[in-house]
């Protein structure tokens, strides 16, 4: 009984921010973060994406022979971002500048991308355009900074800008033959800069709303 007025007592206290980055609606990226106040100068979060658009995609893959039968390939991304913030200028709890770090693992997937099979081709004259699903994996670290304006209600608005290295990215074939296409672009499905850089860019506007933190 004890020990459960004790919880109840930290969390009614615990600091919640619960956002949306509207910023990533304009990329067709949606999703929630969750930030965790630790005290007025120090938080920990975490955000979760979902997006059905490349972005990083150069147009190869939707040329009519490398891309699905319809002109367009089904695809699906999530990220999954953790982060620690450093607040400078706290005035409301986790409020003002701040500096910190994070982390990014991200998952895609294209289904019924065709490619050009040359399998006979020297004997028959025809070409194959059977289909391929390509799927990847990603692990990223960054650093970031940004200004969080909390009001004197529930609500706040904050801005992000951040820098990182893609420490591993693979891309699979669910048929090896695509991996000898030349002409199939395996840069439509990771996230590179320019190219084959592996940086991440992440900027954000985000809309959200506090629960908790006392009179912070």
């Amino acid at each position: 009984m004890i020990s459960a007025l004790l919880i109840s007592g930290l969390t009614l206290k615990a600091q919640h921010d619960i956002s949306v980055d509207v910023l990533g609606f304009a990329f067709s990226k949606y999703g929630l973060g969750y930030e965790y106040g630790i005290n007025p100068s120090n938080s920990v979060g975490i955000n979760v994406n979902f997006s059905s658009k490349n972005m990083f995609d150069d147009g190869i893959s939707n040329n009519p022979i490398y891309a699905a039968k319809d002109g367009k390939y089904a695809y699906s991304e999530m990220n999954i971002v953790p982060e620690y913030k450093a607040f400078f200028t706290p005035n409301k709890g986790n409020d003002g500048v701040y500096l910190g770090l994070y982390g990014k693992f991200r998952t895609s997937k294209a289904a019924g991308n065709t490619y050009s099979d040359t399998t006979g081709f020297a004997s028959t004259g025809n070409l194959k355009y059977p289909t391929t699903d390509v799927s990847t994996t990603g692990l990223a670290l960054g650093v970031m900074g940004g200004y969080k304006w909390k009001t004197s209600g529930v609500l706040f608005l904050e801005v992000t800008a951040g820098v990182g290295k893609f420490l591993m990215n693979n891309v699979k074939y669910s048929s090896v033959k695509a991996e000898d296409d030349p002409n199939f672009n395996q840069e439509d499905y990771v996230p590179y800069i320019g190219s084959a850089l592996a940086v991440d860019i992440r900027i954000a506007v985000k809309i959200g709303i506090r629960i908790g933190g006392g009179s912070q």
